[in-house]
């Protein structure tokens, strides 16, 4: 079956939130008796398939109907969708004795099935639906599959071009941790009931939600003092575009100062400053060593460039007062191609912690191995200080014993946040924002961006957002998107073979539509 790629999808931004599965019984608990929520649930489920589906009228919804909650709502929404004019038919994993809920469905004129061993019976009523929605199992179950269940989801047979749609998180697949049953269901969309559920934004939940889109079931305002993580989308970022006044010129639009190549890494830079060019900074400098600094040229003419004094391993061997003395830019990067040394490290590390500066500060690549190798340095970083780890470089950066990935790489990018009082972007899929109590996500899995340079491009597009006068947060928060955007933009609907060089030149385009329209794309 062919299905949407994932994205998250939402009506507003009241509904811009994530939280856990804790999180989401907190909400519960603090809103309204668990009846009134399955309400509320099951309508405004209802209303999102007729907007899905279009006319009910003679449309056929199967409703996977499992023993819990989640099943209570798909039953709610059942009777809701047949008096709106839809023909439903309840698939129960099992019998709910004596449930006022599937005696409602059926009075309206639902009908009502019963799983057993025959998977004949089921697999006709789904090659007959224009809409299947999974109501099997809620956000407390955990993955593998079991029983009735388990034996549903393996019976049910593809029907291309058929809308599925799971409630909260597809049945199989964990709410917290995104971990997910080789046989859970795939939806080409799911329906969260309030904020959207962590497990469906992470690997390999992601793969199985399709399109996520949050509902409105009167949380109000419990979700905003959650604390729960914020959605980075086109309609969460937009305000945040530098205005661009028409009597503008090249200082009022900001310097970004670019520290970083070596006569190993000569491209690193100039991909940073592209990117710099692109997210619209006024003016662009480059400062290297000789060979990097010709190979910038020939790739961002339009910057300036500083030539720095080489060691004997082709790195920077300049001092912190070398570099103050190049003059104030109103944003700095530290670190694209800077290569390991002695003078190297120590420069990268002074740079970060410059507090005389008070200057917004970028810190990519081997600036970020350098700190690692001295962790005092990074409880002395502060607010004006930007980290843009991976994977790798977040586990050197707080020495754990494992990689982080997925929800691990959350709480890490919290705790290197908390530890450092810095903004820090932990890159991967999806990326993660956090600064202070502050907790923002972006989830748009794009394979073009896996590609070594993407984040020297990441790096000086947020230098760039900083340098116009946007806060660090926000430098941040918009730059990932702009990023990402700007991936889409030049892969053109390809997974590999973008020249990372084409995702810094699609910056300016990916900033110019963000300030506009939304984008899915």
């Amino acid at each position: 079956m062919t299905r949407p790629r994932a994205a998250v999808r939402m009506p507003g931004p009241a509904f811009d939130r994530v939280v856990d599965v804790a999180g989401m019984r907190r909400l519960e608990s603090a809103t309204a008796p668990e009846i009134d929520l399955m309400r509320r649930a099951g309508s405004a489920l209802a209303v999102a398939i007729h907007g899905r589906v279009g006319p009910l009228r003679g449309r056929v919804i199967v409703a996977l109907v499992g023993p819990g909650d989640n099943g209570g709502d798909a039953l709610i929404m059942a009777r809701t969708l047949t008096r709106m004019g839809a023909s439903v038919i309840c698939w129960a994993s099992r019998a709910r004795s004596a449930d006022p809920l599937v005696d409602a469905a059926r009075a309206a004129g639902a009908r009502w099935r019963i799983w057993s061993d025959d998977a004949r019976p089921l697999a006709r009523d789904i090659r007959t639906a224009d809409c299947v929605v999974d109501g099997l199992l809620g956000i407390g179950s955990t993955p593998p599959l079991r029983g009735q269940v388990a034996e549903m989801l393996r019976a049910l047979p593809e029907v291309p071009g058929q809308v599925r749609l799971a409630i909260d998180v597809p049945s199989g697949v964990d709410g917290d941790t995104g971990q997910a049953d080789p046989n859970a269901f795939r939806a080409t969309g799911t329906l969260a009931t309030g904020p959207i559920k962590l497990g469906t934004v992470l690997h390999p939940g992601i793969e199985y939600a399709g399109a996520v889109e949050a509902l409105d079931i009167g949380l109000g305002p419990e979700i905003a003092a959650s604390g729960a993580a914020r959605i980075i989308d086109a309609a969460t970022v937009r305000g945040l575009v530098p205005a661009r006044p028409l009597d503008g010129h090249k200082g009022t639009f900001g310097r970004v100062l670019i520290v970083g190549g070596s006569a190993a890494y000569r491209g690193a830079p100039a991909l940073a400053a592209l990117a710099a060019q692109g997210g619209g900074a006024g003016m662009v400098t480059v400062a290297s060593v000789e060979s990097a600094v010709g190979a910038c040229a020939a790739v961002a003419p339009a910057a300036t460039f500083r030539v720095l004094p080489a060691n004997a391993d082709g790195c920077i061997g300049a001092s912190l007062d070398a570099i103050e003395a190049l003059g104030e830019p109103t944003a700095l990067v530290v670190g694209p191609g800077l290569s390991r040394s002695a003078s190297s490290d120590a420069l990268a590390r002074d740079l970060a912690v410059d507090t005389r500066r008070g200057v917004p500060t970028v810190v990519d690549a081997d600036g970020l191995n350098a700190l690692a190798d001295e962790p005092a340095r990074l409880a002395m970083l502060g607010p004006n200080a930007i980290l843009t780890p991976h994977p790798g470089e977040m586990r050197r950066l707080l020495d754990l014993a494992e990689t982080p990935r997925g929800a691990d790489m959350m709480y890490a990018t919290r705790e290197l946040a908390a530890l450092s009082g810095a903004v820090v972007i932990g890159k991967g899929s999806p990326t993660f924002v956090a600064a202070g109590d502050q907790l923002h996500l972006l989830a748009r899995p794009n394979p073009a961006l896996a590609a070594a340079g993407s984040g020297d491009v990441l790096a000086g597009a947020v230098a760039a957002l900083a340098a116009q006068g946007l806060a660090p947060i926000d430098a941040a928060r918009l730059g990932v998107w702009l990023h990402a955007r700007a991936g889409s933009l030049a892969a053109n609907g390809r997974a590999a073979g973008i020249a990372v060089e084409n995702i810094a030149r699609q910056l300016a385009r990916a900033l110019v539509e963000t300030s506009v329209r939304d984008t899915t794309a």
